[in-house]
């Protein structure tokens, strides 16, 4: 695999241009978001160099849709709106608890889907303690990579969105609708993006989106700037062609790059499920120069 499509820049007269009615800030839809994602795992699982893990991803995030229609957290107080810090400040609570006990309960009763070694493993995290649990969690959402087992963050990620897509579902859409900014970070809960999506379909067709990385609410960054630094340098999309409907947005400024996916090109996208099929593509725009500046919560780290 190699990249192309350097000379393809992005400037405010080409991306992100969005139109009046083109809602500032999306929240998730609960309810519906694990099971489509869990669905996108599997056709992707298909004939994939990552198959298995694909798979693993799939059921991992049935189990999540499971959790969030029998088990759904309490709602909430509405909080103050912000456009200088994050509305839910993400951390971890007695509710992320119940939330990690939950998930592991339901991979343990879907395990006619696991093999000896996922059972293995879920019965090790099982026994941890509370303390440890809280700690490892905490690393995990702070972006504490070498701190936590690799093999632990996706379960601890997958605990971690299952508790914060709900509260984010769980907002009045009246209280989205005052976001104005243009925030580099999730504005509902301070988290890092993890891909950004350009929507199709009236009233967001062609407008570019980020996905956040913990809640999946999606907020508007329609100017043409770095998502990291804030450049308002033109960035390069690199991948294998210039139609891929995946490519990497690069800047050389800060040399970084997120993952833009486009639903104008393929309209199954699915921002956790196609940036994990796609690691291929970071290993290449690593080798060329530019460092993630994204996360994907279950995507293990090197600790």
């Amino acid at each position: 695999m190699s990249l192309v499509s350097r000379d393809r820049l992005v400037d405010a007269g080409n991306m992100g241009a969005a139109g009046m009615a083109a809602p500032r800030l999306l929240l998730p839809e609960a309810r519906t978001l694990f099971r489509q994602r869990a669905r996108r795992f599997s056709e992707l699982a298909a004939g994939h160099p990552l198959q298995d893990w694909l798979q693993f991803c799939a059921v991992l995030s049935e189990v999540q849709q499971q959790r969030v229609l029998e088990s759904p957290l309490p709602v909430a107080g509405v909080p103050a709106v912000s456009e200088t810090a994050p509305w839910l400040a993400a951390g971890v609570s007695d509710d992320s608890w119940t939330c990690w006990r939950s998930l592991l309960d339901g991979l343990q009763a879907d395990a006619g889907h696991a093999g000896p070694a996922l059972a293995a493993l879920r019965e090790s995290l099982q026994a941890w303690s509370r303390p440890h649990w809280q700690a490892q969690a905490q690393a995990w959402l702070q972006g504490e990579v070498d701190a936590v087992p690799a093999e632990a963050a996706p379960f601890l990620g997958a605990a971690l969105q299952l508790e914060w897509v709900q509260r984010a579902a769980a907002l009045p859409v009246a209280l989205s609708h005052q976001h104005q900014g243009e925030p580099l970070l999730c504005p509902v809960c301070g988290s890092h993006p993890m891909v950004s999506l350009i929507h199709i379909g009236d009233p967001n067709h062609g407008v570019r989106y980020l996905v956040c990385s913990l809640c999946s609410s999606q907020w508007q960054v329609a100017r043409a700037k770095c998502t990291n630094c804030a450049s308002h340098k033109p960035v390069s999309l690199l991948g294998e062609t210039p139609q891929d409907a995946i490519q990497g947005e690069c800047c050389d400024v800060c040399h970084s790059y997120v993952k833009v996916l486009s639903q104008v090109r393929e309209v199954q996208l699915d921002p956790c499920a196609d940036d994990l099929a796609t690691l291929g593509l970071d290993v290449m725009l690593v080798r060329e120069g530019y460092g993630r500046a994204a996360r994907n919560l279950l995507q293990g780290g090197s600790g």
